[in-house]
């Protein structure tokens, strides 16, 4: 899809289509490529060019960048695009690591409000609505400010597996609201999704705290007892005025399964909403990752591959579970990896139609030493030896490098 912008939202993954001059006064001879280097972008600027068009389908769009900083102040999350470079990840990030930074920092100040939410339910035994509603709107808000790769990587991969009951409520919460935005939900619709994945395992409230550990197994009565939380979560929100039926509907159902093996069973699983079948993926998606409810941790690339395996097995929404991997990647955006040649590097932005081969930047060669320049290697566009693909995911093996660097 072809898109008018200005030059100053031009970054480095977007597919350049057209420029607002002739090619002769222009430092290029083509005027359609992908953007691989800040440079680029820097050699326009200096030919005093105003605007561009991009082919969204080819390349990165705006929405996979944040907003203007002034966009923050509306939700009482101010943070700075100036923030420091992200942790551990290569010095050559640029605006990626502004972006991830901010992502990180404005998922510490939700995490404090889902804390103020829950908190005040396990002190009172009260859901209000009012307070809740507070917490959605500025999920809901932050979701709509940053890119999904931002926000799936800072609320997933970005908190170092605490499979904390506040952090897992907002996890699902905004990784619903990525697929329900993805679907072009209402904001009526989008509310009470998001709403519902956050009060999802509100039932869990009503147990012991033991169950909240993530050391697996369970016994046969601690499992009996997890299989009764969307079934007490549900009567819960029942009983408060102010939530949808699609909110106590997403609670109740979250668990029960396409192939009918979920919980309670005595939820048909032909009659499921469709905003509890998205809950549903968010939810097993971060249990997956942090083994949150008594699971064993997988990497990301394996949770996602068990998830996309859940879905072919309709044990989850087969269409559903495509379009979340569709989204954040089979190699989501972020992620450090290793290739066949031994090199490594940062996925910058992934191919829609080979999600397989993404956008890499690397900056390590093959005997772990960095690059002078980082190289940008498509992975779906390799017209020269060597032959690149992924070989791995080195998340914390990298993380040391960079240290040692």
């Amino acid at each position: 899809m072809l898109k008018r912008i200005p030059l100053r939202q031009l970054r480095v993954g977007m597919y350049l289509a057209g420029i607002d001059c002739s090619w002769f006064r222009t430092p290029f001879l083509k005027h359609r490529f992908l953007v691989t280097s800040e440079k680029q972008i820097a050699r326009l600027q200096r030919s005093n060019i105003q605007a561009v068009e991009i082919d969204s389908s080819k390349g990165l769009d705006v929405t996979s960048f944040p907003i203007e900083e002034e966009a923050l102040h509306t939700i009482g999350l101010q943070t700075s695009v100036q923030a420091a470079a992200v942790p551990d990840a290569p010095r050559s990030l640029g605006p990626l690591g502004q972006e991830l930074s901010m992502a990180r920092e404005l998922r510490e100040k939700l995490v404090q409000l889902v804390k103020t939410v829950f908190d005040e339910i396990g002190h009172t035994g009260v859901v209000r609505p009012g307070l809740v509603n507070e917490a959605v709107q500025e999920i809901i808000i932050v979701t709509r400010t940053l890119s999904t790769h931002a926000t799936f990587m800072a609320m997933s991969q970005g908190r170092q597996l605490d499979a904390s009951f506040n952090n897992h409520s907002l996890t699902v919460c905004t990784l619903a609201m990525i697929i329900g935005q993805a679907l072009g939900n209402d904001p009526m619709k989008l509310h009470d999704l998001a709403t519902g994945a956050l009060l999802h395992d509100i039932g869990f409230l009503q147990l012991s705290r033991r169950l909240f550990r993530t050391s697996p197994p369970f016994s046969n009565e601690e499992l009996a007892d997890v299989h009764h939380h969307p079934r007490l979560g549900a009567i819960e929100i029942e009983a408060q005025c102010g939530f949808s039926q699609t909110v106590r509907r997403i609670a109740a159902e979250h668990h029960v399964t396409l192939d009918g093996h979920g919980y309670p069973s005595e939820t048909s699983a032909d009659s499921i909403a469709k905003e509890s079948r998205i809950v549903m993926i968010a939810d097993r998606y971060d249990e997956l990752l942090t083994g949150f409810g008594g699971l064993r941790p997988l990497s990301s690339h394996a949770a996602i591959q068990q998830l996309f395996q859940e879905g072919e097995f309709a044990r989850l929404d087969h269409g559903l579970v495509s379009l979340f991997i569709k989204l954040i990647g089979i190699y989501p955006v972020y992620s450090f990896v290793e290739l066949n040649t031994k090199e490594r590097g940062m996925i910058i932005a992934i191919n829609p139609a080979a999600l397989h081969q993404p956008i890499i930047e690397l900056t390590y060669d093959e005997t772990g030493s960095p690059y002078r320049c980082p190289l940008t290697v498509d992975l779906a566009k390799q017209d020269r030896s060597p032959f690149r693909a992924i070989e791995r995911v080195v998340d914390s093996e990298l993380r040391e490098s960079n240290r040692a660097a």
